[in-house]
C-alpha cells in the first residue's frame, strides 16, 4: 500500500513539475537595436540573461516580447506587420478633474470670506487665463523637444507632474470662482462674468487633457502577448523589428535591418537529409578458374571489392534541439547501392551547423545481397556444367555504414507576425 501511494504521489507531482510553463520575455533595447538579450519571467520575477551567440528559448515556454528605450513621440514601431503602442488606450482626464477640485480650497479659500466685487473676480479670472496660455506654451515646449530624442525614459517625463499640478491648481480656482459668482447673482454683469469663467474652465480642462494624453498615456512596459510554440516543428521563431518616422510615415530601413531568431531548445524535433554511404553490404561476385588435377571441374574464387559499397540515399533525422553548432541524431533511412540495391539504414550521428546542417552518420545496414548458393563454398571444385554459371542466391544479411548527408529541409521558423494578431 505504501509503494503504491509512493507512485502515485511520485507520478502526481511529476506531472505537475513538467506541465509548469514559463514565459520568456525576449527583450529588445530601441534605442540599440542590434544587441539582443532575453529576460525570463517567472512567478512576477525577472532574471536578465546576457545575449552571447543567439537568442533561445525552450520549446515548451511561452514566448513574448518587450520593447525598451523608444521614443513614442518621436517614432511608431511594428513588429513584422503589427503596429506596437505605447499608449494607454484610456487617458484619465476625469480622475485629474475631480482631484483639481478636491485640491482646489487651499489656494482660493480666502476668496469666500472676502468681501470682493464682482469685477476683482473678472480681473482674477483674466489673470488665470493667462496662466493657462502660459502653461500650455510650455507644455508644448517640452513636448517638441522630447519628440526630438531618439531614446525617451521616464525620467525625461519628470516635469510632468509639474505641469499638471499646475494645470490641476487653475482648474480647481476656476471652479471656486464660479461657485462664488452665485453671490452676485443679481448683478447685470453675471451673466457676462460667467461666461468669461465657463470659457476659461474649458481651457483649463483642455489644458489638463493634453497634459495626460502627451505625458501620462505613454506605457514604458510593452509586450507583446504570449505565443504558445509547444509540439510545433519548428527551429527559430522569426520576427522583423521596424521604426517609422511620425510625422513623415517614412521607414528607417537601417534601423534594426535584419531579422531577429529566437531559436527553441529541447523538444524533438525530425527533418530529412540525403546524402553518401558506404555499407558493408553489397552483392559479392565470382569468379573461377580450372580445376589442374580434376578434369572439367572449376574452382570458385571471390572478387576482391573492397569492404565497402557506395550507395546513395535519405535519412531521417531525429534530435533534440540543443541550440548548439554540434546536436547528436538517432536516424534511419534507406539506401541504393550501384547494383540498385535497397538497403535499410539505422544508426546515430551528429549534426553540425545552423542554418546549413550536415549530418555524419554511422550504423546498421540490413537488406538483401547475392551470396554463393547453398552447397557451395569459395574455394571449392565444382563441375558448373556447360554453362559454367556460380550457383548464387539471396540473402538478407546485416552489415554497417557510415556516411555523410545534406539537410534537405531549411531551417524552419515561423513568424511572430501571425502570434500577435
Amino acid at each position: 500500500m505504501k509503494t503504491t501511494t509512493f507512485i502515485l504521489y511520485f507520478l502526481f507531482f511529476g506531472i505537475i513539475g513538467y506541465s509548469q510553463v514559463e514565459t520568456k520575455i525576449i527583450t529588445v533595447d530601441l534605442s540599440k537595436p542590434h544587441k539582443k538579450s532575453i529576460t525570463i519571467y517567472t512567478d512576477s520575477l525577472y532574471t536578465a540573461l546576457d545575449y552571447s551567440k543567439w537568442l533561445s528559448v525552450k520549446s515548451k515556454d511561452m514566448i513574448a516580447i518587450k520593447l525598451i528605450n523608444g521614443n513614442p513621440l518621436k517614432y511608431y514601431y511594428k513588429i513584422d506587420t503589427k503596429n506596437i503602442s505605447f499608449f494607454n488606450e484610456e487617458a484619465k482626464v476625469k480622475e485629474a478633474i475631480d482631484e483639481a477640485i478636491d485640491d482646489s480650497t487651499t489656494d482660493i479659500a480666502a476668496l469666500k470670506h472676502m468681501p470682493i466685487k464682482i469685477e476683482d473676480i473678472l480681473e482674477y479670472n483674466y489673470s488665470l487665463n493667462n496662466s493657462i496660455d502660459y502653461l500650455n506654451i510650455e507644455v508644448e515646449t517640452s513636448y517638441e523637444i522630447l519628440k526630438q530624442k531618439n531614446v525617451l525614459k521616464e525620467i525625461d517625463l519628470k516635469e510632468r507632474i509639474l505641469f499638471l499640478n499646475e494645470a490641476k491648481k487653475s482648474y480647481g480656482i476656476n471652479h471656486e470662482l464660479i461657485n462664488h459668482l452665485e453671490k452676485f447673482k443679481g448683478n447685470k454683469k453675471y451673466a457676462v462674468v460667467q461666461e468669461n469663467l465657463f470659457k476659461t474652465k474649458e481651457k483649463a480642462e483642455k489644458s489638463i487633457e493634453n497634459i495626460i494624453n502627451k505625458f501620462y498615456s505613454i506605457n514604458f512596459d510593452i509586450y507583446t502577448l504570449p505565443i504558445d510554440i509547444q509540439g510545433k516543428n519548428i527551429d527559430a521563431l522569426e520576427f522583423k523589428l521596424r521604426r517609422f518616422d511620425k510625422e513623415t510615415k517614412v521607414e528607417d530601413t537601417d534601423f534594426a535591418s535584419t531579422p531577429y531568431n529566437i531559436w527553441i531548445k529541447n523538444g524533438l524535433k525530425i527533418d530529412v537529409s540525403a546524402g553518401l554511404f558506404f555499407s558493408s553490404l553489397y552483392d559479392y561476385e565470382f569468379d573461377k578458374r580450372d580445376d589442374l588435377s580434376i578434369l572439367g571441374n572449376k574452382i570458385i574464387t571471390l572478387k576482391n571489392k573492397g569492404e565497402y559499397d557506395l550507395a546513395f540515399g535519405s535519412m531521417i533525422n531525429t534530435y533534440v534541439r540543443m541550440n548548439s553548432w554540434v546536436v547528436p541524431t538517432i536516424n534511419f533511412g534507406a539506401a541504393l547501392t550501384k547494383n540498385e540495391k535497397l538497403q535499410v539504414l539505422f544508426g546515430g550521428g551528429l549534426i553540425l551547423g545552423k542554418q546549413e546542417r550536415i549530418i555524419f552518420t554511422a550504423g546498421i545496414s540490413m537488406g538483401k545481397v547475392e551470396r554463393i548458393a547453398d552447397g557451395y563454398q569459395v574455394g571449392g571444385s565444382y563441375n558448373l556444367g556447360d554453362s559454367g554459371t556460380i550457383p548464387t542466391q539471396s540473402e538478407f544479411k546485416f552489415g554497417k555504414f557510415f556516411g555523410i548527408t545534406y539537410n534537405l529541409s531549411k531551417v524552419k521558423k515561423i513568424s511572430l507576425d501571425k502570434g500577435i494578431e
